[in-house]
């Protein structure tokens, strides 16, 4: 009460000048009073409009509605919500404000209700929300990263850019998630299954054998000839040497974020300060990355604070190199106990990854469950809860052998992916 009292007064003194001197301006009032433009003006546009100067007139003025809103009715509630319901169903699909308020004139055509309806599009939408109809989107938070160790984790990824007339020129980005360390990187003018196979051996040559290679589900890395999470030959080569892969979600490039900000950091820091036109002027720009971003360019993540990773971490430890011996099935263990649906065509087979495994016509058009089971190399096939067939596991190898001829043997595995995926883009006009 005290501030309004002070207030008050300051008003009152606004007045008295106004009567004394009329040809002041408003910005002299303001200096002799102490207060701004702004409340001046207001103030002596309250007075003058005032057709009787009372005390009331020098009071604030309280800002509360005047006329509060208008509840909405309970029946126009129940209304909104059975016509949420109702016309859903009618147009199959989830009926909006819109389609509510559409809804709501045609009933008003044939009725006449005894509660007022609503007809603002946010007050079928508050509704909505009140009803429990349309929930709230949950906020997005991040979750703080935890770093591996040193070069125990990478990530990898692919990233393009185009020359124009001379076409595209991709690259292939490992980056140590520990100390965010581009580890290795190479161009071309674009990658296949087989292809993206040689660039993770020649990374493995070079740099040695991580614990974790973390990729998302790009067609050539993960994609199988089933298109499902069957193992492709990069992943089953993977788990052969020993390393674990990691598959991010589709659409979550959060899940890799060390190399999608090396992308970036290539795309438009390092490439568009030259703009190569050329493809052999572009692999000679992209040989010259490493040195400037392991070395030169500080990384503003928590890892290496505001430090070039070869200045944050100058030494790396040695990792394990490639084998000279293999199983090639040991893959297998890891993918013991999976359960792979399949539908049985009308010929009575189905097909798990490049094979065709028989199980009669009888049962064609249903959908089996087929569990693969990794001690006895065999495939169990049940319908509704009964065994049906027991069948070996086809394309296996059975014994150990040289990497090298095993290196053999996985590059053509994926070479006939990628012939199947061209087959699939032919006949369907997607990659997928």
């Amino acid at each position: 009460m005290g501030n309004e009292n002070v207030w008050v007064l300051e008003r009152v003194k606004l007045y008295e000048l106004m009567k004394t001197h009329p040809d002041w301006s408003l910005r002299h009032y303001g200096r002799e009073l102490g207060h701004d433009l702004q409340w001046v003006r207001r103030w002596s546009t309250r007075i003058r409009s005032a057709a009787t100067i009372t005390l009331d007139t020098f009071r604030s003025r309280s800002r509360a509605p005047h006329h509060p809103p208008k509840r909405i009715p309970e029946e126009a509630k129940a209304l909104v919500g059975e016509l949420r319901q109702v016309l859903s169903e009618r147009f199959h699909r989830r009926a909006g404000a819109k389609t509510i308020l559409y809804g709501l004139q045609q009933y008003q055509k044939l009725h006449t209700p005894a509660f007022t309806l609503p007809k603002a599009l946010s007050t079928i939408t508050q509704i909505l929300h009140e009803l429990g109809w349309i929930t709230p989107r949950c906020s997005v938070t991040g979750e703080p990263l935890v770093l591996p160790e040193l070069m125990e984790e990478w990530e990898m990824d692919f990233g393009e850019i185009y020359l124009g007339e001379e076409g595209v020129l991709e690259f292939f980005v490992v980056v140590d998630r520990g100390s965010s360390r581009l580890v290795y990187l190479e161009g071309g003018p674009g990658y296949n299954a087989e292809t993206a196979l040689e660039a993770v051996v020649r990374l493995f040559e070079t740099c040695g054998l991580p614990k974790r290679l973390r990729f998302d589900r790009d067609v050539r890395l993960w994609g199988a000839w089933t298109r499902d999470s069957y193992p492709s030959p990069l992943v089953r080569f993977l788990r052969v040497l020993g390393v674990e892969d990691i598959i991010c979600p589709p659409h979550r490039p959060d899940k890799e974020p060390v190399v999608e900000r090396c992308i970036g950091t290539l795309k438009h820091e390092w490439l568009a300060r030259f703009a190569p036109t050329a493809l052999g002027e572009a692999l000679d720009v992209l040989a010259q990355f490493p040195l400037y971003y392991n070395n030169e360019r500080p990384h503003q993540g928590k890892a290496c604070a505001n430090q070039p990773p070869a200045v944050a971490f100058p030494v790396v430890p040695t990792l394990p190199s490639l084998p000279q011996q293999v199983d090639p099935d040991e893959w297998l263990q890891s993918a013991h106990g999976r359960i792979y649906r399949r539908w049985v065509n009308s010929s009575g087979t189905i097909q798990i990854d490049r094979h065709t495994y028989s199980i009669g016509s009888a049962y064609a058009k249903q959908q089996v469950l087929v569990h693969l089971d990794a001690k006895q190399h065999m495939f169990l096939v049940s319908l509704n809860g009964q065994r049906l067939k027991q069948l070996t596991i086809q394309g296996l190898y059975r014994a150990p052998m040289d990497f090298a001829v095993y290196l053999t043997q996985i590059r053509s595995e994926a070479r006939t992916v990628e012939a199947h995926h061209r087959l699939w883009w032919g006949q369907t006009g997607r990659l997928d």
